[in-house]
C-alpha cells in the first residue's frame, strides 16, 4: 500500500488512541464475515502479531467495537513464531443497527506494567431485518374464541378441596407425633471440636490452572476469603469483592494491600461467573499474587 494511501488511517488512530495507541500490524489478520440477522450471534475470528511475552487482552469497553457489542470471548490462543506471537482471538458478537456497518477490533497488549491499545482495520458487516422485504410490519389478529362442547362437574371443586384438606390434616398429625417421638429422645452432648485453621495449600489450583480454569480460580477466591477471615475475624466469605475491600480498609489494613485482594478477586468473579478466559501468564500471575496474600499473614 501506497504511504500516502495510510495517511488517512494514521491521523484516525491518533485521535482515537492520542498518545498511546498502536495500529494492525503485519501479520494481522481478520476472518471476513457473512450478512447476519440483527440481534443474532455470530462467531468472529482475528488475529494479532505481537512482540514475544507479552499479553493480549480484548478491549471490551472500547466505543471502536460500536455498533457491534461484544457478547462473550471464547477463546485467545497464541502461537510463537520467528517474525514475532501470533495470537488468534475467536468472539461472540451481536448487532442491532440495520445496514452495511462498520466496526473496529480493539486490543490491549500487555507487557509488564505497560498497556498499549491496538486497533485493527475497520470491518465491514451487513446486517439484515428478521423480516422478510414483502412481509408485512404488523402482527396478524389472533383467532376469535371457539366454545368447548362439556363443563365440569359441580362435585369437583368440593371434592378436590376436601381431599387436600384430608391430606393437610394428616400431615399435621404425623409431624405432630414425629416431634413428640424427637423431644423425647435423649440429646447427646456433643464434645467440643477445635476448628481447624484455613487451608493455605494451593496446589490443586495450580494444576488445573490450564485445564480447568473455573474450578482453579473458584479454588483461588475461597482459600483467599478463608485466610482473611481467619486473619481479620470477619465474614469475608459472606462479602462481595467490593464489600471486602472496604471492610479491610475500614479494619485498617494497608490499602495497598486491600486493593490487591479487591483485584484479585474480581479476576476469580470475571472467570468463574463471566465467562473470561486469561492468557496463560496472566493466570500465574494471579496464583503467585493468591500466594502472596496468603503470605502476607
Amino acid at each position: 500500500m501506497h504511504r500516502l494511501a495510510l495517511l488517512p488511517v494514521v491521523l484516525a488512530g491518533a485521535l482515537l488512541f492520542p498518545g498511546g495507541g498502536a495500529f494492525a500490524q503485519d501479520g494481522d489478520a481478520i476472518a471476513p464475515l457473512r450478512p447476519v440477522r440483527i440481534g443474532d450471534q455470530f462467531s468472529f475470528t482475528f488475529e494479532v502479531v505481537v512482540p514475544p511475552g507479552t499479553t493480549v487482552e480484548v478491549d471490551t469497553a472500547s466505543p471502536l467495537w460500536e455498533p457491534a457489542h461484544v457478547v462473550s470471548i471464547d477463546a485467545i490462543e497464541s502461537l510463537e513464531r520467528p517474525t514475532g506471537r501470533l495470537v488468534t482471538v475467536r468472539l461472540t458478537l451481536a448487532a442491532f443497527n440495520i445496514g452495511d456497518v462498520q466496526f473496529r477490533p480493539a486490543l490491549l497488549i500487555i507487557s509488564g506494567s505497560e498497556v498499549e491499545a491496538r486497533s485493527l482495520p475497520a470491518v465491514d458487516l451487513r446486517v439484515v431485518a428478521t423480516l422478510g422485504a414483502t412481509e408485512p410490519l404488523s402482527l396478524s389478529p389472533l383467532p376469535a374464541p371457539q366454545p368447548i362442547a362439556g363443563a365440569r362437574p359441580p362435585w369437583v371443586i368440593p371434592t378436590i378441596l376436601g381431599a387436600a384438606a384430608a391430606v393437610a390434616a394428616l400431615f399435621a398429625w404425623l409431624v405432630r407425633r414425629f416431634a413428640r417421638r424427637l423431644a423425647s429422645r435423649p440429646r447427646a452432648i456433643p464434645a467440643s471440636v477445635e476448628e481447624a485453621p484455613p487451608t493455605t495449600d494451593l496446589s490443586g489450583a495450580a494444576a488445573s490452572l490450564n485445564s480447568d480454569p473455573v474450578a482453579a480460580y473458584r479454588t483461588l477466591a475461597s482459600t483467599v476469603r478463608a485466610a482473611l477471615a481467619s486473619r481479620y475475624g470477619f465474614p469475608a466469605r459472606a462479602l462481595t469483592t467490593t464489600e471486602l475491600e472496604r471492610r479491610m480498609e475500614a479494619e485498617g489494613v494497608d490499602r495497598w494491600q486491600a486493593r490487591l485482594v479487591g483485584g484479585l478477586l474480581e479476576e476469580c468473579d470475571a472467570v468463574v461467573y463471566a465467562g473470561y478466559r486469561p492468557a496463560s501468564e496472566r493466570r500465574l500471575a494471579d496464583l503467585n499474587m493468591a500466594r502472596e496474600i496468603l503470605e502476607a499473614g
